[in-house]
């Protein structure tokens, strides 16, 4: 029997669906092995909107993956976009049958933290223990083992819209693609970019995705808070379509390539030529322009968050820093953008654990699948304690349990 586990992360983006396949080795060693992508066709602001070419587009991202990787693969583990998603924090408590913590002492305070009331057509997708309490001794991390007659668990808990999500399950099916578990992006992306320490001193990751922005705030080694943003790099592209009386494939060009978040980075004599349309001939602009355009709508983006983690008192103590990433975060100047806006240390994310084809996933856009492959090959689901898998496991025995707390 083999030693290696082959793990693949699909992420269904608003412009690309990516996926990537990661090969862990018996020392545990994790190289990524093949990378695909493919436009996200039949999708619309992350919902399916044409089952036909959304299938095509899975397919085709999976094929280029699978030839690069030179191995097929049967199954994914599938990440689910903020648009679909809303999170917040719960508290469930249990009695301690035996004198010590136990598995189903664990599961019955996750299940009280679960008893709560639902939107119309929501489930719970993920459970994230963010603190045990024994007895009134909290910061406990694993609780097994610990004594005591009460167990507490402050959690956060991530739900979505269950018609969407058997939507997007029911396309990658079609795709010939069995589903593993379905993550929330914020958290894959965590676990390819921020390191332990960061997640227990203090960090917020921001996502700047196409047409949202994710925000997540972690502390104490798990997520406290998150939020959503209806605003990402297709803004800038239409504002830049706005300005410059151009095409939005010109204006996306235009950003990608001569954009920069500070018009500081352009220099006075940098000049961007602007294609004719029609009757109108070509013309030379300003490159710092075209980098104001871009910096009013950053600005106003991170100026939103500011407010939001001020609300939430996230804006101080948090040692470390902001990590940005997402599509946009590969434009020079956004990070320092931010940091300049939130008055916080910011920095673009880097990917964490991974060998092999690291240089091609090095990019933002590939945070997601990447961090899919990550987690998949952590048991992050189970210990997220995903509701899929407590549904298909119905009751865990206590002897994985064991193994899956010793690797945390």
């Amino acid at each position: 029997m083999s030693s290696r586990l082959i793990v693949a992360g699909l992420d269904l983006g608003s412009h690309c669906v990516k996926c990537v396949i990661g090969l862990q080795h018996a020392d545990g060693q994790l190289d990524i092995i093949g990378t695909g992508s493919h436009p996200a066709l039949g999708f619309k602001s992350g919902a399916v909107c044409d089952m036909e070419r959304a299938v095509q587009s899975i397919r085709s991202a999976v094929d280029e993956a699978e030839l690069m990787a030179g191995c097929e693969i049967k199954e994914a583990f599938l990440s689910v976009s903020s648009r679909h998603l809303s999170s917040f924090n719960g508290h469930g408590m249990a009695r301690i049958i035996d004198e010590t913590v136990d598995v189903a002492d664990v599961h019955s305070a996750i299940d009280l933290a679960k008893a709560v009331k639902l939107q119309a057509d929501h489930q719970i997708l993920h459970v994230i223990p963010q603190d045990y309490i024994v007895d009134g001794r909290g910061g406990i991390d694993h609780a097994l083992g610990v004594s005591g007659v009460r167990l507490e668990v402050q959690a956060h808990l991530v739900t979505g819209v269950l018609s969407q999500l058997e939507t997007l399950e029911h396309c990658c099916q079609k795709a010939k693609l069995s589903i593993v578990d379905v993550m929330y992006s914020p958290l894959a992306q965590s676990e390819l970019l921020l390191t332990e320490d960061a997640r227990q001193s203090g960090v917020i990751l921001i996502d700047v995705g196409a047409d949202t922005t994710d925000v997540s705030v972690y502390e104490g080694g798990s997520l406290v808070h998150a939020m959503t943003f209806a605003l990402g790099g297709e803004h800038v592209t239409k504002d830049i379509e706005s300005c410059l009386n151009t095409p939005a494939v010109e204006a996306e060009h235009l950003k990608r390539s001569y954009g920069a978040a500070q018009s500081e980075l352009a220099l006075p004599t940098d000049t961007v030529s602007i294609p004719g349309v029609g009757a109108r001939k070509s013309r030379d602009i300003k490159r710092s322009f075209l980098c104001e355009i871009i910096e009013a709508r950053l600005e106003e983006l991170f100026s939103l968050i500011a407010a939001d983690l001020d609300h939430w008192g996230y804006l101080a103590n948090f040692p470390g820093g902001i990590v940005v990433t997402g599509g946009t975060a590969a434009m020079p100047g956004v990070a320092e953008l931010a940091e300049q806006v939130l008055g916080i240390p910011s920095a673009c994310g880097e990917p964490r654990g991974l060998d092999g084809l690291v240089d091609v996933v090095r990019s933002p856009r590939y945070a997601t699948a990447a961090g899919l492959v990550l987690c998949g090959v952590r048991l992050k689901h189970l210990q997220w304690f995903s509701t899929r898998q407590i549904k298909l496991r119905k009751r865990p025995s206590q002897g994985m349990f064991r193994r899956l707390w010793a690797r945390t």
